[in-house]
């Protein structure tokens, strides 16, 4: 899977580790949310690892679409 990493605005290899369900309170009442803890994996900026690497992120699963995360 492909994610824009939003330090260094690379396209980089990510990967889902794991997968929950979350409450929150939608427009119509308590809505269940698919969360999905993703891994980003090493990449540089320049030189140096960016600060993005390595780190792991907590985003709905709706927001992945055609194998790419996309999340500001």
């Amino acid at each position: 899977m492909k994610i824009m990493c939003k330090w260094c605005n690379v396209s980089t290899h990510c990967h889902i580790v794991s997968e929950e369900v979350s409450e929150h309170h939608g427009a119509y009442g308590i809505d269940s949310v698919k969360i999905g803890k993703i891994k980003i994996h090493k990449h540089f900026k320049g030189k140096n690892y960016c600060k993005g690497s390595d780190r792991t992120i907590t985003i709905p699963l709706d927001k992945i679409k055609d194998n790419k995360v996309h999340y500001h």
